[in-house]
């Protein structure tokens, strides 16, 4: 099982977690990929840069978007427009309503009434939008992370001096351990602390692993207290396998768009996998068997999910475990042009395939059917447009 290890001794920051899984790994084709999907009025770029005489990598923003304020309606459209994964885009609407959130609560309106300023900027959508697809990329079972240094001081926002933490990330941090409160400065960012919370990070004793490749991701300021970076592990847990949790329900009364919708929808909301299967009922009635696999802490969201889509009277659940090859995207050449390909690794050697919806798109583009398509990778011949 691979995992993810965080160690945000000095905070945590967008910036900082797109340029951490840049250093560990995450392929920068993954990243080009989402980032030219989002409005074009900015530019980025990654450098090496040192932090206390320590080398990491670093990822900046270059725009200029100051006197436009988005509302989170905004926000969700331009993340639909995306192309990237379902889970990848989960993490970054999750991130973005947390956001919304604590923002409303802060200032005692209702979510639909917010105007992201700082973090709603467009180097934050690049940070988020970059930082989920990155990580969705590396496909870990597990996020682990020490308590967050949030720093101490005052920090200037759109609304002026604010203690740190300022109050919309303390809303953010709640239920998080936090340390680091004598360090100078912001250290915790809205946008860092709402991507750990949507991706589900786990704090405390991770499992025994095997430390495969650490990155390091440098924040802004090269401040005098301590290196101003956070670092990033990529591990195999060590003899532990993955533990979920199984929910199965038995519906005969919802017709297969129900069900197909359910499906989709569970998908969206994370979980591990998600399956019908055709059973049949008491009174030889036709139904459906639904089979979803997801993380325990996931377990009562899609509860809720197939309660909500299905009307289902009752759920069965038990605990089951597992254990996966690793496997991560990589950005590739081919026949077609370049394609996101599902990397794995197996004890008989490499295996890849093509993302099925990124051959679906490009087959569209160049009017063939996914068959042919996936035909023409496979016979390494180049394909003639039509005149």
């Amino acid at each position: 099982m691979r995992q993810i290890s965080l160690n945000l001794f000095s905070g945590v920051a967008g910036d900082m977690l797109v340029a951490g899984l840049l250093d560990v790994g995450a392929s920068e084709k993954v990243l080009a990929q989402v980032l030219t999907s989002l409005p074009k009025e900015f530019d980025w770029s990654t450098s090496l840069v040192t932090r206390k005489s320590l080398a990491a990598r670093s990822f900046q923003v270059q725009a200029e978007e100051g006197h436009i304020h988005r509302g989170l309606s905004d926000v969700l459209e331009l993340l639909a427009s995306v192309q990237w994964t379902n889970r990848a885009r989960f993490w970054a609407e999750t991130a973005f309503r947390s956001i919304a959130e604590a923002e409303a609560q802060c200032h005692g309106c209702s979510v639909e009434e917010v105007h992201f300023h700082e973090v709603g900027a467009l180097d934050a959508l690049v940070d988020i939008c970059g930082a989920c697809a990155l990580l969705d990329s590396l496909d870990p079972a597990a996020i682990w992370a020490t308590p967050v240094a949030v720093g101490s001081g005052t920090v200037q926002c759109a609304h002026g001096a604010m203690p740190v933490p300022a109050p919309a990330t303390l809303k953010l941090l709640e239920g998080m351990p936090i340390t680091g409160q004598d360090l100078r400065g912001e250290r915790a960012t809205p946008t860092g602390v709402a991507l750990l919370r949507a991706w589900g990070v786990q704090f405390g004793s991770r499992p025994p692993s095997r430390p495969l490749k650490t990155g390091y991701g440098a924040g802004t300021h090269d401040f005098e207290d301590v290196p101003n970076f956070l670092s990033i592990s990529l591990e195999e847990a060590v003899g532990v396998a993955e533990q979920l949790v199984e929910l199965r329900t038995l519906v005969d009364d919802a017709t297969g768009e129900e069900v197909g919708a359910a499906l989709t929808a569970l998908h969206a909301g994370g979980a591990v996998e998600a399956f019908a299967q055709a059973a049949l009922a008491k009174k030889g009635r036709p139904a459906f068997e639904m089979v979803v696999l997801a993380q325990p802490e996931d377990q009562e969201n899609m509860e809720e999910l197939l309660f909500r889509h299905l009307g289902t009277l009752g759920i069965r659940t038990q605990f089951s475990s597992r254990r996966r090859l690793p496997r991560q995207v990589e950005i590739r050449d081919s026949v077609l042009g370049e394609l996101p390909f599902k990397v794995r690794q197996a004890p008989g050697g490499e295996g890849s395939k093509p993302e099925f919806e990124a051959l679906c798109a490009r087959a569209e583009e160049l009017g063939l059917t996914p068959r042919e398509a996936a035909d023409l990778l496979c016979s390494g011949e180049e394909h003639e447009s039509p005149q």
